[in-house]
């Protein structure tokens, strides 16, 4: 009995190193440093969140900031109560993107097998985010930064190919009324998208994406990965249509 468990314990061992080199490996989500202008936002936040605890908006808000700073922990809760208040797509999207981050960060004894589950749930639910609302531009970029770089573990990088033809036909109805913010985050998420597909087709894809991300950048002071703001943007679009 004693010789099966350790046989058992060193193809454990085995089978979780191999799994790791996989990318079933903890990943070490390093903290985003915080712009001046965040840092300010974040502090307001809070401050409205001392005096009203339940708003499921300013959670999500909150949440939201952690979350693409990868204070994944604290977005976590803040997302968790804030869907448990008011069930609507964009925190479900934004909760089930931090999930992802929560599932790549996990130790997982069992050879990544319980870490896929937890990320396949967490797609399953992204995708449940975009069928509520698919015309919403945020909830579609979440779900596209999501999915993108998520490699070797990734949910469907044929999603990110789906959310690409999506957003083409945004930017074409749209014209010069869509948001610089969303077009620098849509064209570096498929640098990376098509980076991570492989091939030499690919790779040519993702240096054009980049080449057009760089050229688009230039002279502009805002932050192209700061997802917080196209809310704004969405919100007024959707008003003004």
């Amino acid at each position: 009995m004693k010789k099966l468990l350790v046989l058992l314990s060193i193809n454990l061992l085995i089978g979780n190193i191999i799994a790791w080199f996989m990318g079933a490996a903890p990943i070490d989500f390093k903290m985003v440093p915080y712009s001046q202008q965040e840092q300010k936002l974040v502090t307001e936040l809070k401050a409205e969140l001392v005096q009203n605890p339940n708003d499921s908006t300013l959670q999500t808000q909150l949440g939201s900031m952690y979350s693409l700073h990868n204070q994944i922990d604290e977005a976590g809760q803040l997302l968790t109560g804030s869907f448990a208040s008011e069930q609507d797509a964009l925190t479900l999207a934004w909760l089930s993107g931090n999930q992802a981050k929560q599932a790549g960060a996990m130790f997982d004894p069992l050879m990544g097998l319980w870490k896929l589950y937890h990320l396949y749930s967490a797609c399953a639910e992204m995708d449940r985010a975009v069928t509520m609302e698919p015309d919403n531009f945020e909830i579609r970029m979440v779900r596209l930064a999501t999915f993108a770089p998520t490699a070797l573990l990734n949910c469907s990088l044929d999603t990110a190919f789906i959310d690409e033809a999506w957003f083409k036909q945004y930017f074409a109805n749209q014209g010069a009324f869509a948001p610089l913010e969303l077009k620098l985050q849509f064209k570096l998420t498929m640098s990376i998208a098509y980076a991570n597909a492989g091939g030499s087709d690919n790779q040519q894809k993702a240096a054009h994406y980049m080449t057009e991300y760089q050229q688009l950048s230039q002279g502009t002071k805002q932050p192209p990965l700061v997802l917080h703001q196209l809310a704004a943007a969405n919100k007024l679009l959707t008003e003004g249509s």
